[in-house]
């Protein structure tokens, strides 16, 4: 499997993709097209780094440590498996090939502890927020070639803390790791329900109209926030979001933001650019970053 030992001369740059359902592999909407398509680019973008990285280590909005552990632990973990259960038992039919590297998943946790994160070794398969994503961003023409790693965002509503895991894996860019949050800028089933329960077509259209309009506030926000570059600034402005009336609409629950916060941790004080076409539908937004 061609990986280096060879640490980069400059830091690898840190990731932050908005991954999508299953959907994402078979929709034909104008939208997701505009997603595949952006999300290969950064697969490419990936594949010609140099030179090749050890590892891919992804924090993804669909694994959050167990709550069994307690505050403050992460979980870090390799292995492959689908986990759509019945709603599309097509899927199960899926295969992705990777590699996984148990020995560097052994340095990634060892580097976590070494950082004072608390941090449980566990075997869980990958979940969608990775293998569906990377389906699109490796297809077989242009496989991905370096191991995957998960380790899981920490559980519960403490925000500063998913920033502080960013800094600690963040040295891990030096040593020849790539850092990938998979989430959702904006990701809220609840307000899609609320569009979908409208009683007439009339309330629908106007419910949709008022979900879009919180959800691109949000995502306005969002990149002002995190396109500051001091790190001081970038880190006080993201955790300044939770107050806003949006973040609540536009994350009921904090599992898809959580992967960001990460990611922007890794990035210290690095220059931030959004990649691609921008994508932001009632209740999603698809926004990819780019931290080098």
């Amino acid at each position: 499997m061609p990986s280096t030992t060879e640490p980069p001369t400059q830091p690898y740059p840190a990731y932050f993709i908005g991954h999508a359902g299953v959907g994402l592999l078979f929709n034909e909407s104008l939208n997701n097209k505009s997603v595949q398509a952006n999300l290969r680019e950064i697969g490419k973008e990936i594949l010609s780094l140099s030179p090749r990285p050890k590892a891919i280590v992804v924090f993804s909005g669909h694994f959050e440590a167990g709550e069994i552990h307690g505050p403050g632990v992460i979980e870090a973990k390799h292995d492959f498996v689908n986990d759509f259960h019945d709603t599309r038992p097509s899927v199960y039919e899926y295969d992705w090939k990777h590699h996984d590297a148990p020995e560097l998943a052994v340095q990634v946790w060892e580097h976590l502890v070494k950082g004072g994160i608390k941090a449980k070794r566990v075997e869980r398969g990958v979940d969608h927020g990775v293998w569906v994503p990377f389906k699109v961003m490796f297809p077989e023409e242009t496989p991905l070639d370096v191991p995957v790693i998960q380790v899981s965002t920490f559980h519960g509503y403490d925000l500063a803390s998913q920033i502080r895991l960013g800094e600690v894996v963040g040295a891990l860019r030096h040593e020849g790791y790539v850092i990938l949050g998979s989430g959702m800028a904006v990701h809220s089933f609840a307000s899609i329900d609320e569009i979908r329960s409208a009683p007439t077509e009339e309330e629908r259209e106007a419910t949709r109209a008022k979900v879009l309009a919180e959800s691109r506030a949000f995502d306005t926000h969002l990149r002002e926030a995190v396109t500051k570059r001091s790190v001081e600034e970038r880190k006080e402005a993201l955790l300044k979001l939770e107050e806003l009336y949006e973040f609540k609409r536009s994350h009921p629950t904090v599992e898809h933001f959580t992967p960001l916060l990460v990611a922007a941790g890794a990035a210290g004080d690095a220059e931030v650019e959004p990649l691609g076409v921008d994508i932001v539908e009632p209740g999603m937004s698809y926004l990819n970053l780019r931290f080098a």
